[in-house]
């Protein structure tokens, strides 16, 4: 179980104050591994069925589909967004800020020509304050913004801090597909008719948006750019991947929001060609910026393909400095996580793989990026802690099963849209430091096949990019559309400011058959809720506050019927007998419950293990077991030792070893 605590803060301190602010911290539990594209230990043969087709696998594990837009036209998306009602043409990158999300189109074609991003409200799902409201959200598209050249696609979509302003990157890739695939139309005035380039769209006005500028030197364009505010100045950091006309290379452009002009500040390359030089041969792909939580440097994570990542002190944009860098091939996208972990800065970076090798997709890494601290010599200093990968023995070829964007969040989730694995949810658990995948939701709705993106994959799912915004997930899927998802672990804030924490204290952590375990739950709360906690269906509760359980599977939950509104609650576990149940059992995670019990939010920090020794404890000395247990000797006598008519021979008493 991870425990995200605020750093420097331990779970008691937390419980003491927070009922002044909400965790927003989720639980961890065991997803089960898909059987055709589960954890990276499970693979699956491509011989008996077909991976286009998302009917023949499980769609979800944890997580629930709340809408679903196709981007067909303006409106909700029971009216404008149904599949039967496509965008014609490819889905790339989207980005949320406050109550909207931006996406971009790769391509477009009649009857949904000429478009380039469109500007979706997502209110209703940031606004929810029940969960019966979440469930009745809807995705509403406002407007879009037009893309007046035929050749160009939109890849990447980013928007400025306060929300003002969306950053475009266009390529001419579209006309690579033309002969297949949906093109923009022509008609109508043109905005920005270059293909290759980064253009800054005014979003103030969400249904009215406005091209107001472009930067226009290349003839490929920009394959991703990031906006950052720097020493009070609007700039954006523009990658220019292709080499082929000597270009490539890292584009600083400083962003004057009176004229929308774009003015060329530096350009830097691995091959230290700073300033306004040319020149560099390596491919570029990515770039994300944070004010580091650290020191407050803003500071770049540049992902340069075999070249690894780069992470480059951006404090100064005319004068950029390298600092630290990852040894990895294929880097194709990197993120740090928005807060320190555990005390600990982490950055997760991914690989993208052009193919299938050996039944491996491609690799997410997660990185110590502490070296950081510690001065560069040109040397790799940022450490691997572990990495996850989604393995499928297929003969998808083309991308289909590469990992491609992410979002990390600050409570130590990582959103991911991997291309045929649709979203996948993983939890960086810093207590051993892994990457855990914990559930994902496969994109599969049945759009019209006309409408797909032929020339470069028209499978389902083909996840572009996922993000997260006040606990619900946004999901751009090339082929389909867009998706509002939510993670069963991930709290949804259901009463509009509801602050609720629980820690848990088992009496011990090895018990022999027969043994009882006391358990108290300590809750802070600022209103009355409902509390369950979970413990194997192995254990049997025999006495405390607890009133309902319920057993499904190999779980048991227990209930407290009343609502609190703060304090302590105590229930009491036996433990099995029998040496087959000699093992390790999990209790929790605990969840409350705001709406009397219809929906349940587990707390991050509530599970422990505990030890059987399934056999009684006079057995124990015949296995070599001295004072196992003695805790919940204890936990009898207190249970049991003042009830009259009964003798507890346990052989040990409060302060002695069995």
């Amino acid at each position: 179980m991870t425990d995200r605590t605020d750093d420097g803060f331990d779970r008691r301190t937390v419980i003491r104050t927070a009922a002044a602010s909400a965790l927003g911290l989720a639980a961890t539990g065991t997803a089960s591994a898909h059987d055709g594209l589960g954890s990276s230990d499970s693979s699956t043969s491509s011989g008996d069925h077909d991976h286009t087709d998302p009917a023949q696998h499980t769609d979800s594990e944890t997580v629930e589909k709340l809408d679903y837009h196709s981007l067909g036209g303006v409106g909700t998306s029971s009216n404008a967004g149904t599949a039967d009602d496509p965008h014609y043409g490819a889905i790339t990158e989207i980005r949320t800020h406050g109550d909207f999300a931006y996406v971009g189109f790769f391509s477009s074609d009649d009857p949904t020509n000429d478009r380039g991003m469109a500007i979706l409200d997502i209110s209703d799902f940031t606004n929810a304050e029940s969960f019966t409201e979440l469930r009745n959200a809807e995705l509403s598209v406002l407007s879009f913004v037009r893309n007046d050249d035929a050749a160009a696609a939109v890849m990447d979509v980013k928007v400025s801090a306060d929300g003002a302003y969306v950053f475009l990157s266009k390529q001419p890739y579209t006309a690579l597909f033309n002969e297949t695939d949906p093109t923009p139309g022509t008609d109508g005035e043109s905005t920005d008719a270059t293909a290759g380039s980064v253009v800054a769209v005014d979003v103030r006005d969400k249904g009215n948006p406005e091209v107001v500028g472009a930067y226009t030197a290349w003839t490929t364009g920009s394959h991703n750019a990031t906006y950052h505010r720097v020493g009070g100045e609007d700039y954006v950091f523009a990658c220019k991947d292709l080499d082929a006309d000597g270009t490539a290379g890292l584009y600083v452009l400083h962003f004057d929001r009176a004229t929308g002009q774009f003015t060329l500040v530096n350009r830097w390359t691995i091959d230290g060609d700073g300033g306004l030089g040319t020149g560099g041969t390596k491919y570029i792909h990515d770039i994300t910026i944070q004010d580091d939580p650290r020191t407050g440097t803003p500071t770049g994570y540049l992902s340069y393909w075999d070249l690894g990542l780069r992470v480059l002190d951006l404090s100064d944009p005319a004068n950029i400095e390298e600092i630290g860098r990852f040894e990895m091939d294929r880097a194709h996208y990197a993120e740090p996580a928005p807060r320190l972990l555990d005390g600990r800065r982490v950055v997760v970076a991914g690989q993208e793989t052009p193919s299938v090798d050996g039944g491996s997709s491609g690799k997410l890494y997660l990185l110590d990026a502490d070296g950081l601290d510690e001065g560069y010599d040109g040397s790799p200093n940022l450490a691997e802690l572990d990495s996850w990968e989604l393995h499928a023995e297929t003969s998808f070829q083309n991308f289909t099963l590469s990992p491609h964007n992410f979002d990390v969040t600050e409570d130590g989730w990582v959103h991911l849209a991997h291309y045929h694995g649709g979203v996948r949810y993983l939890d960086v658990d810093t207590d051993i430091w892994q990457l855990r995948e914990e559930g994902y939701y496969l994109p599969h709705e049945d759009v019209p096949a006309d409408s797909k993106m032929e020339g470069l994959n028209s499978a389902t799912p083909f996840t572009w990019g996922a993000v997260e915004r006040d606990g619900i997930t946004f999901a751009a899927d090339i082929n389909t559309g867009v998706y509002a998802l939510r993670h069963e672990y991930i709290p949804f804030d259901a009463d509009g400011g509801t602050s609720v924490a629980a820690e848990r204290e088992d009496d011990g952590s090895t018990f022999t058959a027969g043994q009882t375990n006391q358990v108290d739950l300590t809750v802070a709360t600022d209103t009355e809720v409902r509390v369950r906690d979970e413990i194997p269906a192995e254990w049997s509760v025999v006495g405390g506050d607890a009133t309902t359980t319920e057993t499904v599977n190999d779980r048991t939950t227990v209930t407290f019927d009343l609502p609190t509104d703060g304090g302590e609650l105590t229930y009491f576990a036996e433990a099995p007998g029998g040496l087959e149940n000699t093992r390790t059992y999990t209790f929790g995670p605990v969840s409350y419950s705001t709406d009397g019990g219809e929906t349940w939010t587990p707390l991050a920090g509530t599970t422990e293990d505990n030890t059987v020794l399934g056999v009684s404890s006079g057995g124990l000395g015949a296995l070599g077991v001295v004072g196992a247990g003695s805790a919940a000797y204890r936990v009898r006598d207190r249970l049991f030792g003042s009830l009259p008519g009964v003798d507890l021979d346990h052989g040990a008493r409060e302060g002695e070893d069995s």
